[in-house]
């Protein structure tokens, strides 16, 4: 692989600058054993003490890749496409890791190109990894894994992509239309995974029933859902949609306060973060059709936008970040149904059951929501993603015709 441009430098992170395009089985032992031993690294080091990087631990362990592999069996042999070119967003900075590993234990090869701004986290994972890497019982995988990074260009990027056989891009839309124009060999495949939104719904007669333990629970798993990522994550809620399905409406405030003081105990906020808020909120105060009623809570570490009812194009204009939330009600689900538009990826619910949320929204046949998920749930990573199957996606299967 030629790697030609006058001004970019590939650093070589972790791994090797050309890796072996070696298709491995799905789930292979190899992959199996590396992967936990990364967990246990974590596990036994400081890193454990960052949440992202324990979160990221915790999915590698290996009864939880066996789970996986029980999910993914199929009655053919399944080997990994190849060469498989992941191109990590910045504002998720342990995401380049889970799309490796989940890129490996489909059996692929994988060069991942970590952003310039990933930052520390992003750095100490990888640095974790290599040190894994580097021990000789993985020599097999190190020649199959490469993590490199270099500045914005289109010219690395397009030589990376010339030779690959599957491309995974996470990024921003306009990201994905710039390296989309880059051509592929014929037969390789792509994912790519846009910009998305993602909302909350709760059912006010719920929230009314559960005792305080279990709201300031569920607060806890809230907070970690958003605040954790600073709601950048596409899967971070911006909205809270109550269902006013009985109950008492005074829980909602009760609720906030309770985010609130999840905010004091462990967020970091600084004049940066406090300015970017106070901006989102005059923007939307001037842009938005509807009026809004803000409440602030513990001074300016929680913004609540209250709205009377949800603009046609809620995916597109209701975001915030470093706390900025909107709320609504609703007195149905079937209100919910002009809102879900393709944009929208993670419903994180509380208060229902689950499976039978999944099958009122398909049984519509809502153009989005992909996934379904508890309080606490929002930045669990898994397999199927965005609607698709991401170990199908990266593989191919060798069927036998009876």
């Amino acid at each position: 692989m030629q790697i030609q441009s006058d001004e970019t430098a590939v650093t070589l992170l972790a791994g090797v600058l050309q890796p072996e395009r070696i298709p491995y089985p799905v789930f292979s032992p190899e992959a199996m054993e590396f992967l936990a031993a990364i967990s246990a690294e974590i596990g036994a080091s400081e890193l454990h003490s960052i949440p992202e990087i324990a979160a990221f631990g915790f999915w590698c362990r290996r009864v939880h890749l066996e789970a996986l592999a029980k999910r993914h069996a199929s009655p053919f042999p399944r080997l990994g496409r190849g060469l498989a070119f992941h191109i990590a967003p910045s504002n998720v900075p342990t995401m380049f890791a889970y799309s490796y590993t989940i890129g490996l234990l489909a059996g692929n090869a994988n060069i991942v190109r970590l952003s310039e701004r990933g930052g520390e986290i992003a750095t100490m994972l990888c640095a974790c990894i290599g040190r894994v890497l580097d021990r000789p019982e993985f020599e097999p995988i190190k020649r199959r894994t490469s993590f490199i990074s270099y500045g914005r260009d289109d010219a690395v990027t397009a030589a990376y992509t010339a030779e690959c056989d599957v491309r995974v891009v996470w990024g921003g839309d306009e990201t994905i239309r710039r390296i989309r124009a880059l051509p592929m060999p014929p037969h390789a495949v792509e994912l790519v995974f846009p910009d998305r939104w993602s909302f909350a719904l709760f059912s006010q007669a719920a929230f009314s029933q559960a005792d305080e333990e279990t709201l300031a629970a569920w607060a806890h798993r809230f907070y970690n859902d958003t605040y954790l990522m600073d709601q950048n994550a596409c899967s971070a809620p911006h909205l809270v949609v109550w269902e006013n399905d009985g109950g008492d409406p005074a829980v909602r405030p009760r609720w906030w306060e309770k985010i609130a003081a999840e905010a004091q105990a462990a967020y970091r906020f600084g004049a940066y973060q406090a300015a970017r808020k106070y901006e989102q909120l005059c923007l939307a105060a001037m842009t938005l059709p509807e009026d809004i009623s803000v409440r602030q809570y513990a001074g300016n570490l929680l913004y609540v936008a209250s709205l009377k009812k949800l603009p046609a194009e809620a995916a597109e204009t209701l975001r915030g970040t470093f706390g900025f939330f909107y709320e609504t009600e609703i007195r149905n689900k079937e209100a919910l149904l002009p809102l879900l538009s393709f944009k929208v990826q993670t419903l994180c619910a509380e208060g229902y059951r689950r499976e039978e949320l999944a099958q009122f929204f398909a049984q519509r046949r809502s153009a989005g929501i992909d996934r379904i998920a508890a309080l606490g749930q929002a930045m669990e990573m898994d397999t199927i993603w965005d609607g698709k199957d991401l170990i199908a996606e990266l593989s191919r299967i060798i069927s036998s015709l009876k």
